[in-house]
């Protein structure tokens, strides 16, 4: 893997910017940059300046400005603002003495340069410090202005070896075991053609992380299971990560292969939007050393939003009494074109979407639902003309049921008694005797079942704070104990009572009655919102 120094020498227009405002940094702070930085060679030369004032953190942001947004997403590259850089390395250093901190993705040096500055206010060196500061990119221009930056802070320059051009997700880097790893990766959604990974990276990567690597796991959350790597026992790892890596079903190989390395202590979310990548993200703050369960992370989040913590001991779950299931993509599609209007089609089934779902009452007939680009008034499916896997969903979902809706503050379920509706993607569906809907159905949709699911799911929603549910989660919620307090929330569910309801229900799994004054709220957006039958 080339270091900083052999890098070629490539004229390139944001490195001369870089290169200026560098050399203006320098004539303004006394800082000698040396002859042979790789700066220079990148712009073809050091440029003749006069003194300008700044801070070294403008060259990264020279950088980023100079990528236009369509290659900005199509890298994943989102610069880290000196605000959150600093707030990072305070969370990530604590109160380390000496430590060596590294960045897998350095980028302009923004992470190193906030590291360098936490430590040196508690009173090291700075030229002590930087030799302790470590960083690798592929972008050679990136590793020649972290090393530009560094040195303008410190006043020295940063070890050759300690800057090295290369892929840290793909390649080993000859590190010493870190005290601290920090970093911003990238953020490249496999589920994009632009930023979709091609299959010999993805070929390498299986070789490197196997099971952590699935069709749609995150680029950025396999940084994460680098970064736990190049860290040493005891040591620290915080890096950006979309808020998906806490729970998505695709991040979960790489939450076990951290946990095998660590322990998540905590989820730091920074306030207001951390820069311009278009998704929620999250800190996870790893201590590297004690193996942890991955299903802990989520719960991290979940406590940031105020959701109460419950214990559900109960010894059926829903997957006792019900079987559930879900469809997918292959479905949807199967079914577009076989949607009508109910005058259209009068022998068709009511197709029940998410957006019809609410808490305890189906809004079809009464709210428009949109399906294939279109709004529908009282959409129904023409199930005669479907075929393939569309047409066993249609088959495997009638008769008695519960609709759960997958994406939303609480649990929003509806119960269809007679079977007639087709649910549509992505609703979870769970099978049960007609005559144990209702009571399961209030279970779903209690308030302790709400807390119990976020526990679990934070963060694999749409939106910060929201609910995602899976059939497969669904199956493991555990039912309550006491029959005779849950057949009083089942009445009240069934006749609309909400606070009666959250009462009795939060008392039938015997959770703090907290529980039940922090679903109110939540709960109040979507119960009954058009004042439909149960």
């Amino acid at each position: 893997m080339p270091e900083v120094g052999t890098v070629s020498a490539v004229v390139d227009e944001r490195a001369v910017a870089v290169a200026h405002r560098a050399a203006e940094l320098a004539r303004a702070s006394g800082v000698t940059l040396p002859p042979d930085l790789a700066l220079w060679r990148l712009a073809g030369g050091r440029p003749r300046v006069t003194a300008v004032p700044g801070r070294p953190e403008e060259l990264g942001d020279i950088i980023e400005a100079a990528l236009a947004p369509e290659a900005r997403r199509r890298q994943g590259a989102h610069y880290t603002p000196a605000p959150l850089a600093t707030a990072l390395a305070k969370r990530a250093l604590g109160r380390r003495a000496r430590p060596l901190v590294g960045d897998p993705t350095c980028g302009g040096g923004a992470l190193l340069l906030a590291a360098g500055r936490h430590l040196a206010a508690r009173g090291e060196p700075p030229a002590d410090v930087v030799s302790r500061l470590w960083g690798i990119d592929s972008d050679p221009l990136a590793v020649a202005t972290t090393e530009a930056a560094l040195t303008l802070w410190a006043g020295v320059r940063p070890p050759r070896r300690n800057l090295t051009v290369g892929d840290s997700l793909l390649d080993r880097v000859a590190w010493p075991p870190l005290d601290v790893v920090l970093g911003n990766p990238p953020f490249l959604s496999p589920l994009e053609v632009a930023t979709g990974r091609p299959a010999w990276v993805t070929t390498r990567l299986r070789s490197r992380y196997g099971d952590a690597v699935r069709p749609y796991t995150d680029t950025a959350a396999l940084f994460l299971v680098a970064a736990s790597q190049m860290a040493a026992p005891g040591g620290t790892v915080a890096l950006l990560q979309p808020q998906s890596v806490l729970a998505a079903r695709d991040a979960a190989g790489v939450r076990a292969a951290v946990g095998r390395l660590g322990r998540v202590t905590e989820v730091w979310v920074p306030p207001g939007r951390a820069f311009e990548a278009s998704v929620d993200v999250c800190v996870p703050i790893i201590e590297i050393g004690r193996p942890d369960d991955e299903r802990s992370w989520s719960a991290h989040l979940a406590r940031l939003h105020g959701v109460p913590t419950v214990e559900l001991t109960g010894a059926r779950t829903l997957g006792d009494e019900a079987t559930t299931t879900a469809a997918f993509r292959s479905e949807y599609y199967g079914m577009v074109p076989h949607v009508h209007e109910q005058l259209d089609c009068p022998g068709g089934l009511p197709l029940v979407t998410t957006g019809l779902v609410d808490l305890g009452a189906c809004a079809w007939g009464r709210r428009p639902a949109r399906i294939g680009r279109r709004t529908w008034a009282r959409p129904v499916l023409d199930t005669d003309g479907l075929s393939g896997q569309a047409a066993a969903w249609a088959q495997r979902t009638r008769g008695p049921k519960l609709v759960m809706a997958t994406q939303t503050r609480v649990g929003e379920v509806v119960v269809d008694d007679t079977g007639g509706w087709v649910p549509a993607v992505p609703l979870v569906v769970a099978l049960a005797p007609a005559g144990r809907l209702w009571s399961l159905a209030a279970a779903l949709a209690s308030p302790p079942a709400t807390a119990w699911l976020l526990h679990r799911s934070a963060g694999a929603g749409l939106t910060a704070g929201s609910l995602k549910v899976t059939a497969a989660l669904l199956r493991q919620l555990p039912l309550p104990r006491d029959a005779a307090v849950w057949a009083e929330g089942t009445d009240a569910f069934r006749s609309g009572d909400l606070d009666g309801f959250a009462t009795a229900m939060t008392a039938a799994y015997d959770a703090p009655p907290e529980v039940a004054t922090w679903w109110a709220p939540r709960a109040r957006t979507v119960w009954s919102r058009d004042g439909g039958d149960r």
